[in-house]
């Protein structure tokens, strides 16, 4: 699943190859209008929608910031649609002022001054150098849905049952296919010895330390030690490590290597973390070098 984590960072999306010359003089802004908090706008295309986005309510766009004569950045090459909550603008004439004008449908260009930008709305420390001489940043957006927060958390809710739904169908084949033999322990883990251990086993308290690769189960490696020639070393049965690695290295003997196949309920669950989505069957071949 590729994730849909709403991020309130100000990213801004295409709807076409719009560019704004500037021009000198009283023409500087030609064509633009400007509303009481003195942000320039254009429309270029008006839908027939009557809704506008409100506080707390979220909207997908399509965006592109960019400078008088080139693209700063186009969501386009995001690898998902862009989703953002609306928040109380941050300054007088900021974007979301601007997206707060728009319906659905609409496409439109906005004006920002660019160090209000950079400061107040992406709350840098600083202007970047390679802008410090730029006066402004031009916003290129089209709307194109509006959600209140109870139709995207139901939303949220429907498309996580589906995936547990599908994560024990998936561990399901998965088994069947690699390990038909295996039974899992009562937690659900799957312990599977590849290699006997000829030394003790840890007790709850003493630091292991393990080599390890997780993988999920289509076999796309996540994380390795062993590609960082550096191993893991932790308190065993501590909670420094998720459920089924505390479980399952606490079965092995020293010298011993592994594989363990660990639902979502005893790893990182329905929030998944950082690359590894929610729901996620994980596999890691395990080897344990030393109880201290």
């Amino acid at each position: 699943m590729k994730k849909t984590f709403l991020v309130i960072t100000v990213v801004l999306m295409a709807f076409g190859s719009i560019f704004v010359s500037c021009q000198s003089g009283n023409d500087k802004f030609a064509g633009y209008e400007k509303n009481d908090d003195g942000l320039y706008y254009k429309f270029h295309v008006q839908g027939d929608d009557t809704l506008t986005p409100k506080i707390g309510d979220y909207v997908t766009i399509d965006m592109i910031y960019a400078s008088e004569d080139s693209v700063m950045f186009d969501s386009k090459k995001l690898p998902q649609l862009m989703k953002m909550p609306m928040v109380e603008a941050s300054y007088k004439g900021d974007i979301y002022d601007g997206i707060a004008m728009m319906q659905i449908g609409d496409s439109a260009s906005f004006i920002c001054n660019a160090d209000s930008v950079f400061l107040k709305l992406f709350r840098m420390p600083a202007v970047p150098p390679e802008f410090d001489s730029l006066e402004n940043i031009y916003f290129h957006i089209k709307l194109n849905a509006i959600e209140s927060l109870e139709e995207v958390k139901a939303a949220q809710a429907a498309e996580l049952k589906i995936l547990e739904a599908e994560e024990s169908k998936k561990r399901y084949a998965f088994m069947e296919e690699k390990y038909p033999d295996a039974l899992p322990v009562a937690s659900g883990l799957y312990y599977i010895e590849t290699k006997e251990g000829k030394g003790s086993t840890p007790l709850s308290g003493q630091t292991v330390s393990v080599h390890y690769k997780g993988m999920f189960l289509d076999g796309t490696v996540f994380d390795s030690s062993l590609d960082r020639g550096q191993p893991i070393e932790f308190p065993l049965g501590q909670g420094q490590v998720i459920k089924g690695w505390d479980e399952g290295i606490g079965m092995m003997r020293k010298g011993g290597k592994a594989t363990l196949v660990i639902p979502s309920d005893i790893a990182y669950g329905p929030q998944g973390r950082s690359s590894i989505p929610p729901y996620s069957t994980l596999v890691f071949e395990v080897e344990l070098l030393d109880i201290k």
